[in-house]
């Protein structure tokens, strides 16, 4: 006979992989290897996630959300640049102009800082700490209960939080905030359902759904990052226009899936 997986079950294994990618990641980010700052990055927003979302289970937490923050955030000033020279390299093609040498540049200089902070007493702290979470867990009794009936709720909690979100753009004083704003909720709820997943298809399907709606909303979000970074440093450039061309193209999309929700 199976045994009834606990609601510590599935969350605190989906916990312990993000602590090991944090541990994984800080060499090859101090090296400057592709990618490496954005496993790292998204590692400590599942990890934040966790911290909200299943707090409960947890008797004792070392290692905070705050903490996780301050290093997202560093580690968020090279992904901004890295992803905006990724994506104009890709426009380009052999073309490099004067501004986009410039954003190389700001890139290379932005890794010092990062550099510095991956190396700091601050860093190995959280490190240490997210460590002993994952290691050393101090579970509540609820740690201990069926998972269906205590992550199941959480999951759908924060669904019913992405889709307050996403109906709360057409009426909104700012889209593009609010566009954001859906985008954090179903980051939210793709990782408190992917951390969830003893309970099988229902916190697949909401994974899944959230992922999309994610991804969709993370198209415009990096089209306006775009859009503006050239309106000050490439104003009337033909890839102005492309960028405005595409953004107008998701927008169309997000709409279209917004009408059929």
């Amino acid at each position: 006979m199976t045994a009834t997986p606990s609601a510590a079950d599935g969350v605190h294994a989906y916990l312990a992989v993000q602590v090991e990618a944090l541990h994984r990641h800080r060499g090859p980010v101090v090296d400057r290897e592709p990618d490496a700052v954005h496993r790292m990055r998204v590692a400590t927003r599942r990890l934040r996630s966790l911290l909200t979302a299943y707090a409960g289970l947890y008797a004792e937490l070392p290692l905070t959300r705050r903490r996780l923050r301050w290093l997202a955030d560093e580690l968020g000033k090279v992904r901004d640049l890295e992803v905006l020279r990724t994506r104009f390299a890709k426009r380009l093609g052999d073309e490099r102009p004067d501004w986009f040498a410039a954003l190389v540049e700001q890139e290379r200089l932005a890794y010092g800082p990062l550099v510095l902070a991956c190396e700091r007493e601050r860093t190995t702290k959280l490190l240490a700490a997210a460590a002993t979470l994952a290691e050393s867990p101090v579970f509540t009794p609820a740690a201990a209960r069926p998972a269906e009936e205590v992550l199941a709720p959480v999951v759908e909690a924060a669904r019913r939080d992405m889709l307050r979100a996403l109906a709360s753009i057409p009426g909104a004083a700012d889209p593009d905030e609010a566009r954001h704003r859906a985008r954090n909720a179903a980051k939210r709820t793709r990782y408190a359902a992917e951390a969830a997943a003893v309970l099988g298809e229902p916190a697949e399907a909401i994974a899944d759904e959230a992922k999309r709606i994610q991804n969709r909303f993370g198209r415009c979000q990096d089209d306006i990052v775009a859009i503006r970074y050239l309106e000050a440093h490439a104003p009337g450039s033909a890839l102005l226009e492309d960028e405005r061309r595409r953004h107008a193209k998701h927008l169309a999309r997000v709409e279209a899936m917004l009408e059929s929700a």
